[in-house]
C-alpha cells in the first residue's frame, strides 16, 4: 500500500465513525504495518511538517505520523518510533476532545502502542542510567488522556467519553505502578547517603510519579466524581484490572481486608486462559491468606510454577511450624520478594509460623492451661532462633493481641495463662 493509498484509507471510517479499520490502520504490530513498512518507508521531515489536508482535520498527520513511527519500529529504531507516537497521540487528542464515545478503541490502541514503544525505548536508557524518561513522558500523556475522558461535559450515556474512564485509568496506573517497580529497584541497589546528599545519578529525576499517592488519585477521581458509571457498567476485563489495581493499592496500605475482597473478586471473574494475569492476582492474593492463616489450594501452587517457588516453602515451614526454615527462607526470598512488593506480608506471616510452633510446645507439655515463657523460649532456641524472655513475652503478647492465642500473660510470674477450650484457634477462622 503507498502513502497516498494509505491515507485516503481513513476517508469512510472517519466519515462512517467506524472505530474498527481505523484500529486496523493504526496499529503497529500488525500485517497493515509491516506492509507500510516495506511499501512506504521513511517519511521526510518536509512530509511530518506539511501531511496535506485530504482528510479532517489532524488526521492527515497522523497517518503520515503513523507510517513514520512503523519505519522506525521495524528498523529497531525504538527511541524514533516513540517520538513519532507521541506526535501522532497528541494530534489524535487535539482531535478527540470534540468526538463522542465511537473513538475509545483508537484511544485504547494508541495509548498501548505508545506504552510498549516507552519501555522499548527506554531500553538502553535504563540499562546506563537507571532511568526511564520515555516512560514517564508517556505517564503524563495517559494521564491527559484520563482528564479528556473523566471530564466530558458535552456528551451523555452511551455517548459520552466518561465510559473510557476505567480502561484509561488502569493502563495510567499500570504505567505508575511499573515506574513504582523501576524506582524500588533503584532504591535497592543505590547506597544509602545522607539526605543532605546531592541525589545519586542512578535515581529517576521524577521518581515522584512512581508514589502510590499518585495512583490514588486516579483512584479518586474516578469514584469521587458522580458523573463516572459505576464499574459494573465496563467491560469484564476492566472490571477485571480494576479491581486488580484497587486491591493492589489496599495491600500496599495494609488494608488486608479490602485488598482480599478485592483481588478475590478480580481473580474469580479472571478468564481462565489469562494466565499470567491470575499468576499476577495471586502473587498478591496468597500472601494475604498466609498472613490469615489459610493456605492456597496445591492445584494453585502446580499451575504456577513460579509462585509455587516463592511461596510453597513458607507454606511448608507454617504447616510444620518450621521457623527456622522460614527465616532461612525469607532471607533467600527477600530481594524478589521486595520487588514483588509482598515482603512485608511474607515477614508478617511469620507469626503463623511461630504460632504452630507454640502451640506444638503446648501439646509437648500436655496441654497444660499455664505455659511458662521459658518453655516457649526454649521452642525457639531449638530452632536456632535466639531470644531473650522480653522477646519471647512481646511475641506471645502481640498473638494474644490479634487473637491467634487465647489466654492472658502473667508479667510477674512469667507465665502464659490458656483458656481452657481452643486456646490456639485456627487462624482462618479469626475474623478480621
Amino acid at each position: 500500500m503507498k502513502l497516498p493509498q494509505f491515507i485516503q484509507a481513513f476517508a469512510d471510517p472517519l466519515r462512517n465513525e467506524d472505530a474498527v479499520p481505523l484500529v486496523r490502520l493504526l496499529d503497529c504490530r500488525n500485517r497493515t504495518a509491516r506492509g507500510l513498512h516495506n511499501t512506504v518507508g521513511a517519511i521526510d521531515a518536509k512530509r511530518l511538517a506539511n501531511p496535506g489536508h485530504s482528510l479532517p482535520e489532524h488526521w492527515d498527520g497522523i497517518a503520515v505520523r503513523h507510517c513514520a513511527a512503523v519505519n522506525a519500529l521495524y528498523n529497531n529504531d525504538y527511541a524514533g518510533a516513540y517520538t513519532h507516537q507521541s506526535a501522532l497521540v497528541s494530534l489524535f487528542f487535539r482531535w478527540f476532545q470534540e468526538q463522542p464515545a465511537w473513538p475509545l478503541p483508537i484511544l485504547y490502541l494508541l495509548l498501548r502502542d505508545l506504552r510498549e514503544l516507552a519501555e522499548q525505548a527506554d531500553g538502553a536508557t535504563y540499562a546506563a542510567t537507571g532511568r526511564m524518561p520515555a516512560l514517564e513522558e508517556c505517564t503524563r500523556t495517559v494521564s491527559k488522556a484520563f482528564s479528556i475522558c473523566a471530564t466530558d461535559r458535552t456528551y451523555k450515556g452511551q455517548q459520552s467519553r466518561r465510559n473510557g474512564v476505567y480502561h484509561v485509568a488502569c493502563l495510567s496506573l499500570k504505567c505508575y505502578f511499573k515506574l513504582a517497580a523501576v524506582h524500588r529497584i533503584l532504591m535497592s541497589t543505590t547506597p544509602a547517603t545522607d539526605s543532605a546528599s546531592p541525589a545519586s545519578p542512578l535515581t529517576p529525576i521524577s521518581s515522584q510519579v512512581g508514589k502510590p499517592n499518585l495512583c490514588k488519585n486516579i483512584v479518586r477521581a474516578v469514584t469521587s466524581d458522580p458523573k463516572t458509571p459505576p464499574v459494573d457498567d465496563a467491560p469484564l476485563p476492566d472490571q477485571v484490572t480494576w479491581h486488580f489495581y484497587i486491591g493492589m493499592l489496599a495491600f500496599l496500605a495494609g488494608d488486608d481486608k479490602k485488598a482480599d475482597d478485592e483481588l478475590t473478586w478480580a481473580f474469580l471473574h479472571c478468564p481462565v486462559d489469562a494466565k499470567r494475569n491470575q499468576e499476577l492476582i495471586l502473587t498478591y492474593l496468597i500472601p494475604l491468606h498466609l498472613v490469615r492463616g489459610s493456605f492456597p489450594a496445591q492445584h494453585l501452587l502446580d499451575a504456577n510454577p513460579r509462585l509455587k517457588e516463592v511461596y510453597g516453602p513458607f507454606v511448608d515451614a507454617i504447616r510444620e511450624g518450621n521457623v527456622e526454615e522460614y527465616d532461612q527462607r525469607l532471607e533467600w526470598a527477600q530481594p524478589r520478594l521486595v520487588g514483588m512488593s509482598t515482603y512485608l506480608a511474607i515477614e508478617r506471616a511469620r507469626e503463623g509460623c511461630l504460632r504452630v510452633l507454640f502451640k506444638r510446645a503446648w501439646m509437648a507439655s500436655d496441654k497444660s492451661t499455664r505455659m511458662p515463657i521459658s518453655t516457649f523460649q526454649t521452642a525457639l532456641k531449638l530452632q536456632h532462633v535466639t531470644a531473650d524472655s522480653d522477646e519471647v513475652e512481646c511475641m506471645v503478647a502481640n498473638m494474644v493481641y490479634r487473637g491467634y492465642i487465647k489466654g492472658y500473660i502473667s508479667h510477674e510470674k512469667q507465665m502464659v495463662v490458656l483458656a481452657k477450650t481452643n486456646p490456639f484457634p485456627s487462624l482462618a477462622a479469626i475474623p478480621r
